[in-house]
């Protein structure tokens, strides 16, 4: 007999050899049933009382290979009135499932023989070792493979009393804490909302207030950018201020994702913050605001000289460099602005410097057990106007990595300030809620070899602030007059 389709224990289709097994067995089973009646009678499968596994199906009763259940006593092939006086019946007890009789000897037209007896003994002692097997083989399973210890605290905590952490809040703390045994700064959870905020300052396109943060050694949250024009550039906040506050919640001992967080909110609605400069406490009231692509601001700031300032590395920066190159006369010079740039998307930056530089490498980092991975340039017509490029102490990670390249390949005349240092990849990985782990996976290295990471880019020309653009012109003057030295010698 066949299952049908709907592949349910209770629902079988008769074979061809059952519905020929009925014909022959017909004055039987009529002769039978008025003793049998209601009575699960043989191996088989009756409609009332006998359950299992057979062949054949008569109204009351069944006949045939396999299991049955007389009045509710067993598996086996069922009891009648006389309380099992055919001959080659047995019960299974319903509690051991163990045989208690058995007699094999063949009874009515050999419907039931030793050989069937033997294979339905067969067939339950294999069901009954498969089944401990795999319960046996289940409770080692789980012996072997315990909840962590995490996964216990969690669940003993967050099964105390009505004003215990719910679990979600129990595990954000577990991952944050992994984090910090690392000892590793740069490494970061991003709650749900959180990524989504930092996704959005990737794309440049947020609402808030237009600064991006670190963290320092000592663990404080200190201002790294601020974008120019922006709600936190016109109140007044400066690179380096620490953020000690967010609307009165302290933020000294906070993550990054949770200040980035508390900054955000939907446009036009105020967040009042506490800062310190100098050790010198100061507090404002900001109103946040649509912040959109702003990070790239260019200008023509001398005859036939490009000024681009870059003030962060999101999404399309590269592009927004590649628009003022096309649309601004730079045959004097271009100046490339890095500071106060904390850098951003590593692609973003290799495809700025690729504008400037021939082909050739950009830079390279290795991931533990991997070989080095290297970006290179790839443009046969990069631009070849002289540059200078400014850096100070705030310019750090792809930012510095634009800077060193374009250095180590004697492409541009750096100037300003030792660069912040911070020289090690992050690599993000989305769990399963969506949250994001940010996690140090290898170091950079400069076309040279040299690594950035507690060094940073060394100027060629240090030079204080205040006075960078001034002098970054008249170095590209210099530059200009001695290439055009150079080619009025080639003439000769």
């Amino acid at each position: 007999m066949s299952k049908n389709s709907s592949d349910s224990s209770d629902n079988f289709e008769p074979s061809e050899g059952s519905e020929k097994f009925d014909a022959l067995n017909l004055q039987y089973l009529n002769r039978d049933r008025d003793r049998d009646r209601d009575q699960g009678q043989g191996q088989g499968q009756g409609q009332d009382q006998g359950q299992g596994q057979g062949q054949g199906q008569d109204q009351d009763q069944g006949q045939g290979q396999g299991q049955g259940q007389g009045q509710g006593q067993g598996q086996g092939q069922g009891q009648d009135q006389d309380q099992g006086q055919d001959q080659g019946q047995f019960l299974f007890d319903s509690n051991s499932q163990l045989p208690d009789a058995i007699n094999p000897r063949v009874t009515r037209s050999g419907l039931v023989d030793s050989a069937t007896v033997k294979g339905v003994l067969i067939a339950a002692v294999l069901v009954i070792v498969l089944g401990t097997t795999f319960s046996i083989g289940y409770l080692v399973s789980e012996n072997q493979h315990p909840a962590s210890l995490i996964d216990q605290a969690i669940a003993r905590v967050s099964s105390g009393d009505a004003h215990s952490p719910t679990e979600i809040l129990l595990q954000r703390a577990a991952i944050e804490a992994v984090l910090k045994a690392t000892k590793d700064r740069w490494s970061n959870y991003f709650p749900l909302t959180s990524a989504t905020a930092f996704d959005a300052t990737l794309e440049g396109r947020y609402s808030g207030i237009g600064i991006w943060l670190r963290q320092t050694t000592e663990g404080q949250l200190e201002i790294s950018s601020v974008q120019s024009h922006s709600p936190a550039s016109q109140a007044g906040i400066k690179v380096s201020d620490q953020l000690l506050k967010v609307d009165g919640v302290g933020v000294v001992n906070a993550t990054v994702a949770d200040a980035i967080g508390a900054l955000r909110g939907n446009p036009n609605t105020r967040v009042a913050l506490e800062l310190s400069r100098k050790n010198l406490k100061y507090g404002v009231n900001v109103q946040r605001a649509s912040v959109l692509t702003g990070d790239v601001l260019a200008s023509q700031i001398a005859p036939k000289t490009l000024y681009i300032q870059v003030s962060a590395i999101s999404f399309h920066s590269a592009d927004d460099v590649a628009t003022a190159l096309a649309r601004y006369p730079h045959s004097r010079g271009v100046i490339l602005d890095l500071r106060d740039n904390p850098g951003g998307v590593l692609s973003e930056a290799v495809l700025i410097a690729s504008q400037f530089l021939s082909p050739g490498p950009i830079v390279s980092y290795s991931r533990k057990g991997d070989l080095p991975q290297v970006s290179n340039s790839t443009n046969n017509l990069a631009d070849t106007a002289p540059m200078v490029v400014l850096i100070n102490g705030s310019t750090a990670s792809s930012a510095e990595i634009i800077a060193g390249a374009l250095q180590d390949r004697n492409r541009a005349v750096i100037i300003g300030d030792q660069s912040y240092g911070k020289g090690t990849v992050q690599e993000i990985t989305t769990l399963s809620d969506g949250s994001q782990l940010e996690i140090t996976v290898g170091q950079y290295h400069l076309p040279s070899g040299r690594a950035i990471d507690q060094v940073g880019i060394t100027p060629d020309l240090k030079i204080s602030e205040t006075g960078e653009i001034a002098k970054a012109i008249s170095i590209l003057a210099g530059l200009v007059s001695l290439d055009s030295g150079k080619q009025a010698s080639t003439k000769r």
